[in-house]
């Protein structure tokens, strides 16, 4: 990936000078960050937090990118385990609810999430947003377009980008800290007010909106289905060239962990 000199802000508000730290001793060189994000019920023994964690231990050209990752916690259990796995946590304390454990909504589910992507891009971080139910089988970087404000996987083509739901998006994103950027993220915060119901809007749904592409004149790069794909999509080909895998087509905790067991353990033999 390209060098990108994200946005400089001089003022950074008291309650973000301990992410702030933490972004400044995780971000690699041109200041890119990797986030996910668990709850009590995906961060605890052999959860999806531990299989997470290992597809980066045992995937090609990924292993690294552990030091580049911050697992953000959405309660004290939840962040007590990953203090227990990973050197880098963070508990968002302003998120008032839990991830949902049973059917996660998309790639940013609810306006907390959402208001962490923004304090990240703010702050000057571009970012790697990946869901905690998908493993890393090869380092998907490489496939995040320089020049472009967003990379998103999103489950089709740029040629189909019709019907997107949380059961087709591949549960990853790239997201440049730049004034177009920043400026959405401004634009989906009126929105919070104005349209209360547009919280769950996933990812995919977000750039979907020409309202929003256009008036921003944001370049949208959306990644390849074959590269970022659903463990229940059919007739998965080249799977020599898959970079990551999303469960995003089981309802429940339990069958993700079970299937994503599974794979990780066909990946080690």
């Amino acid at each position: 990936m390209s060098t990108v000199r994200g946005t400089q802000f001089s003022h950074i508000p008291p309650e973000s000078s301990g992410l702030s730290s933490l972004l400044k001793e995780t971000a690699t060189e041109d200041n890119t960050v990797i986030i996910t994000m668990v709850d009590r019920e995906w961060a605890k023994p052999a959860s999806l937090l531990d299989l997470f964690l290992e597809s980066f231990r045992i995937g090609e050209r990924t292993k690294h990118l552990l030091n580049h990752l911050i697992v953000v916690a959405l309660d004290n259990q939840a962040l007590r385990y990953c203090r227990r796995t990973h050197p880098r946590c963070y508990l968002h304390t302003s998120s008032g609810q839990k991830i949902g454990s049973v059917n996660p909504d998309g790639l940013i589910a609810g306006w907390n999430k959402k208001a962490l992507v923004k304090e990240i891009l703010d702050l000057g971080y571009n970012m790697i947003f990946t869901e905690a139910d998908v493993i890393w089988l090869r380092n998907p970087l490489m496939h995040c377009h320089p020049h472009s404000s967003i990379s998103v996987a999103c489950g089709f083509s740029s040629s189909d980008q019709q019907h997107v739901t949380a059961e087709n998006t591949g549960g990853f994103f790239y997201a440049k800290s730049n004034e177009i950027t920043i400026d959405m993220f401004k634009i989906l915060n009126v929105e919070r007010v104005v349209y209360p119901s547009t919280g769950n809007q996933s990812f995919c749904d977000i750039v979907k909106r020409e309202d929003v592409i256009r008036g921003l004149n944001m370049q949208v790069t959306y990644l390849d289905d074959d590269k970022f794909v659903r463990f229940c999509q059919p007739n998965r080909q080249n799977q020599s060239q898959i970079a990551t895998i999303h469960a995003s087509c089981y309802d429940d905790t339990k069958s993700k962990v079970q299937y994503l067991k599974l794979l990780l353990q066909d990946r080690k033999m």
